[in-house]
């Protein structure tokens, strides 16, 4: 099985175990790593850290969703144009979440492919991490394959 380690420029470091849900997200993923990005908070989507990535040939739909659980790792693009560019100018992003959400933009629902997991034993500082991103800001993350 494939991890990811992500890595916060303020502290703390979240590893992944990826799934094979989402096969194409999942290569599109590795083939760019490692990457330094800027990881936020998703406050429209709820309790989500999104960080912005660019793959080199965008994955298509797999089981997407538009309910997550806590823990789940997921790839997003905006396959469906809900999100109004001039809003948000990320056209791709990891998403990590610390809290079950219905995923949703004013626009609309919005879909993921699910493409990993975080394991229960980092919950503290998956919530940690969260939350202080929530509440302060943007930081930058390293997201490396371990």
């Amino acid at each position: 099985m494939e991890k990811l380690r992500f890595t916060f420029e303020k502290g703390g470091s979240i590893d992944a175990i990826l799934n094979n849900n989402a096969p194409i997200s999942v290569s599109s993923l590795l083939q760019i790593l490692p990457i330094e990005t800027t990881v936020f908070h998703t406050r429209w989507c709820g309790r989500e850290i999104s960080a912005a990535i660019k793959t080199l040939n965008p994955p298509p739909k797999e089981k997407c969703t538009t309910i997550v659980s806590k823990f789940d790792v997921a790839y997003w693009r905006d396959w469906d144009g809900v999100v109004d560019n001039s809003e948000s100018p990320i056209k791709e992003a990891i998403a990590i979440y610390y809290g079950a959400e219905m995923l949703r933009y004013h626009n609309g629902f919005l879909s993921t492919n699910i493409i990993g997991r975080i394991t229960v034993e980092q919950e503290k500082q998956l919530d940690s991490i969260g939350l202080r991103i929530w509440q302060y800001g943007i930081e930058k993350v390293i997201i490396e394959r371990l």
